[in-house]
């Protein structure tokens, strides 16, 4: 089944070109790395919608495995008894769920028995429930992790999580909201973390895009989107992917945008760096902006 992990994000601050995560259970600041990010989305998913108590959920719960060797298991829940409850096996986005990792967590079930098993890779979700049978797959949200809530995503909730510029003027409010809810919290393409090793640390780029499909050869052409409020302003970025290399960039700084600048949004491609106007296409007065964003990369 879909993850219940799949629109939520870990909350980011940016510490000289690095990007940290906090652990809202352990309360510090982590490495930004695949499976911690994973591993903190699920969390947020039992905190936000499920409002299981921080003090409920070990992350990287420690097991004794027999023969001196030690596992880690990325999260386990607890019941009101402090029980194991539910062990969750966080994988990276691009890791199929097969029978090794569920073989995986069921060696750690050995060492701490619960109810419930979750593995995840972001993405999916496969649960497994233990009966008088054995372990047996589960095909539903076991009751006690269904979502019991919404969560408040308002603007600070974009802000925590490097969506968007902390000091973002009063009259974009409404508007940021809006593309962060169009980007991120879109049920029919799930957005999808990209890292870019060969871009400078200062682009910070590395960031949650909702991935669309142009042109007539769709497997080939894509456009990726994303806010990013991590810098000195706030900026809409935009991808063009061409069988699988990136190819060309937009930043459209959405501050100057509202202020009437000139130099508002920049591309770059491989001829190097040149300021454009992209007032006509913006987010801000036209609500077909991806359409013709999209558009205007791909003849750029």
């Amino acid at each position: 089944m879909l993850s219940t992990a799949l629109h939520h994000y870990p909350i980011v601050r940016h510490r000289s070109n690095e990007l940290e995560l906090w652990n809202p259970i352990h309360k510090q600041w982590l490495k930004n790395r695949p499976e911690e990010r994973i591993r903190l989305r699920v969390a947020e998913y039992f905190l936000q919608e499920c409002q299981l108590s921080p003090s409920k959920i070990g992350p990287e719960f420690t097991v004794n495995l027999g023969n001196q060797k030690k596992g880690r298991i990325d999260l386990v829940c607890f019941d009101a008894n402090y029980q194991a409850h539910c062990l969750v096996e966080c994988k990276q986005v691009h890791i199929p769920l097969n029978e090794q990792v569920a073989q995986q967590i069921a060696k750690y079930h050995l060492s701490l028995p619960s109810p419930y098993l979750l593995i995840t890779n972001g993405r999916v979700d496969v649960w497994f429930q233990r009966t008088s049978r054995g372990i047996e797959y589960l095909e539903y949200l076991p009751d006690e992790y269904k979502s019991t809530r919404e969560v408040d995503r308002q603007l600070p909730y974009w802000v925590d999580r490097g969506f968007v510029y902390p000091y973002i003027p009063d009259s974009l409010h409404e508007l940021v909201r809006n593309i962060c809810s169009r980007l991120y919290v879109d049920l029919q393409s799930p957005p999808i973390y990209l890292d870019f090793e060969d871009i400078p640390a200062e682009f910070m780029l590395d960031n949650y895009y909702l991935i669309t499909s142009f042109g007539e050869d769709e497997t080939h052409t894509r456009i990726a989107f994303a806010m990013n409020g991590k810098g000195n302003t706030q900026s809409l970025d935009v991808i063009l992917s061409e069988k699988g290399v990136s190819t060309k960039l937009l930043k459209i700084d959405l501050l100057a945008l509202s202020n009437h600048e000139s130099a508002h949004a920049a591309l770059y491609t491989e001829l190097g760096q040149q300021q454009v106007d992209v007032s006509s296409m913006s987010p801000l007065d036209n609500e077909k902006w991806m359409d013709k964003l999209s558009l205007f990369l791909s003849m750029a």
